[in-house]
């Protein structure tokens, strides 16, 4: 009977090992990925004539919020804009904007591939189950960085609010992304080992 109970409890402690890596790969992937967006947009956001009439305007825009919209436009989430009279109005800037390249599409994507390798390696996967589920559990790490760029990434225009969409910023930046992309790069990973 001993021995059931010693299986089930490495079982559990394995299993808690892997979604513990997936979370941090997803963690991970979210951090590079902002950065990698940071890094090749700031500047251009910085020295945008947008940003400067909202700076006289008085608004809090600040870079690194800018950078979050662009960041959660590359998983395909709009940025929604206050409008005239109440209305709102919504965007992907990397679609509308001409000095933002469509290959920031790539690193959400390339980060979630490599978090779901990662995460396979560093757990131990050595089938395509166990790549499934390390992969997969990127999305642990990865749904609370999109959750909480729909507040960090708001930015006041007035007594309005411009940021990401928050449906499609938890549904599709947080869960649909990583889970999608993070288990193909786990199983990837562990049935090629």
């Amino acid at each position: 009977m001993s021995v059931t109970t010693e299986s089930t409890s490495d079982s559990t402690q394995s299993t808690g090992k892997t979604v513990g890596i997936g979370a941090v790969s997803g963690l991970g992937a979210a951090l590079l990925g902002y950065l990698v967006t940071y890094l090749v947009t700031s500047s251009t956001i910085e020295n945008s004539a947008a940003s400067q009439i909202l700076e006289v305007l008085g608004s809090d825009l600040s870079a690194w919020k800018v950078v979050g919209w662009v960041f959660m436009n590359a998983h395909g989430v709009t940025t929604t804009f206050p409008g005239l009279f109440g209305t709102t109005s919504s965007a992907n800037l990397i679609e509308n904007a001409q000095a933002f390249s469509p290959v920031l599409y790539v690193v959400p994507v390339v980060a979630l591939l490599a978090a779901g390798a990662v995460a396979a390696v560093a757990s131990g996967a050595s089938s395509a189950k166990s790549g499934a589920m390390a992969g997969g559990a990127t999305v642990l790490g990865y749904l609370p960085v999109a959750l909480v760029g729909i507040a960090l990434f708001a930015i006041t225009i007035g007594d309005a609010t411009a940021r990401p969409d928050p449906v499609t910023s938890a549904l599709l930046a947080g869960l649909v992304y990583p889970a999608v992309l993070g288990v193909i790069g786990g199983v990837a990973t562990a049935t090629l080992r």
